[in-house]
């Protein structure tokens, strides 16, 4: 009797629409970079959560930065999980202070 209600609970379940798996999904996990090759300086936000399309985040980003007055280049967004995306951060900065370029956190979400 226990299998046969834990079934037609899972019946109700699935026919009443389940989990709706767009809102189960997480959303991704960016955060956003911009060179200045002129000025040695890489510009870079603290993670976040982002569920909107690359291309806006990425835009969003380097209007923040031009309202800002800020000489960059193209804006990057990298996407992951929140604990690869923490990694290649890490690496980002490793690698520009490699190359002698100073790193500027911003404090930026979209």
């Amino acid at each position: 009797m226990h299998r046969r209600l834990q079934w037609t609970l899972l019946g109700m379940f699935l026919l009443t629409g389940g989990l709706d798996v767009r809102a189960a999904q997480a959303a991704d996990w960016r955060y956003c970079l911009a060179l200045s090759p002129d000025q040695h300086t890489v510009y870079m936000s603290a993670p976040f959560s982002d569920d909107e399309p690359m291309e806006a985040t990425e835009a969003d980003f380097g209007r923040a930065l031009d309202r800002a007055l800020v000489q960059h280049e193209s804006v990057q967004c990298p996407l992951g999980n929140p604990q690869s995306i923490t990694a290649m951060k890490s690496q980002a900065i490793q690698y520009n202070q490699a190359l002698g370029n100073k790193i500027v956190q911003l404090n930026w979400r979209p």
